[in-house]
């Protein structure tokens, strides 16, 4: 076994802990994806004349795009709850916290673009991301948002789990 790692076995408690991390980024960005269209969900950092138009124009064309249906919403967040642990959950665990990166630039990147394809939604924050840290210790599992360019790190409060 490598030395980095630790042998942590599939308890209840283990599964509750990841079950919860990965709700709680399934429903962050659901919630986000439900209020769309709001001037700070386009914040690209650029503060001259320019980049304050494209931002306004972003947030007026988002405004005139109709929501997600809550049917597609609530898939969105089911698929992504299930990859998220799917994505997470290795053993042996590694003793350091390894993430799971939820980003988008001007759109959906990776994980997060293939879930919402599959679900059929559109209208996400431009310049946000997400970590879901994942590790043998507890205390060391947690999600954290940057919601918007230059915007604060906040770790979003625990849900579940030990």
């Amino acid at each position: 076994m490598p030395e980095n790692s630790l042998t942590v076995s599939c308890t209840p408690e283990r599964q509750a802990l990841l079950q919860g991390l990965a709700q709680q980024a399934a429903a962050w960005w659901r919630k986000r994806l439900e209020g769309h269209g709001y001037l700070s969900d386009f914040d690209n950092g650029d503060h001259s004349r320019a980049g304050e138009t494209a931002q306004l124009m972003a947030s007026m064309a988002a405004l005139r795009t109709p929501r997600p249906e809550p049917s597609r919403l609530e898939g969105f967040e089911q698929l992504l709850r299930e990859l998220v642990v799917t994505r997470l959950w290795r053993e042996p665990v590694p003793a350091r916290a390894y993430s799971l990166v939820l980003s988008v630039d001007y759109g959906p990147e990776g994980l997060l673009r293939e879930v919402a394809q599959e679900a059929g939604v559109t209208g996400f924050p431009w310049k946000t991301t997400m970590w879901v840290c994942w590790a043998a210790d507890p205390a060391q599992c947690y999600v954290e948002v940057r919601a918007g360019y230059g915007r604060p790190t906040e770790r979003l409060p625990a849900v579940g789990g030990e």
